[in-house]
């Protein structure tokens, strides 16, 4: 009876060994299902929130709707402009391509028009350079997640273009 018994323990030991060694690939393969499902997630999140930055940007004409001086205080287009054109408002397009045109003078929009790419580095920044080598930025002023007016930095004034 004794030979039974041995062999019993032996066989319930090499069955709770073979119960252990089960659970552990069970354990990785969901710690892996879940670091996979979580960087999917990552993944796809992220290029919608940049494709919704870009998407109130771009597919729509901006055209200026006022200015400020350097003091805050608001002028007239047409002095911004330097033109006796009281009507005259400048005009902004972001391409899906990461382009800019940028019209800023009266008369043949050929004659004023400045192109060149742009990158949305944030919430409110937009870099710019242009494609003759100036750098700059256009900051986005919100309401809420809602792009009220791209503000364009021009001579001693800030123009403020709302969409069309």
């Amino acid at each position: 009876m004794s030979k039974n018994k041995k062999k019993s323990s032996q066989n319930n030991k090499n069955v709770n060994k073979k119960k252990k060694v089960k659970k552990a690939p069970i354990i990785i393969a969901i710690v892996t299902a879940v670091i996979i499902a979580a960087i999917i997630v990552v993944v796809s999140v992220n290029p919608f929130s940049f494709m919704s930055k870009t998407s109130q940007l771009t597919n729509c004409r901006w055209t200026a709707s006022s200015a400020v001086n350097s003091s805050g205080d608001e002028v007239e287009l047409s002095e911004v402009y330097n033109t006796k054109y009281s009507t005259y408002k400048g005009a902004l397009e972001f391409k899906d391509d990461g382009t800019f045109l940028l019209w800023l003078s009266p008369g043949d929009p050929d004659d004023g028009t400045h192109s060149g790419q742009y990158t949305v580095k944030d919430d409110s920044t937009v870099d710019v350079v242009f494609d003759e080598g100036t750098v700059t930025s256009f900051k986005l002023e919100r309401n809420n997640d809602e792009i009220q007016y791209v503000v364009v930095s021009y001579d001693n004034y800030e123009v403020y273009f709302k969409k069309e």
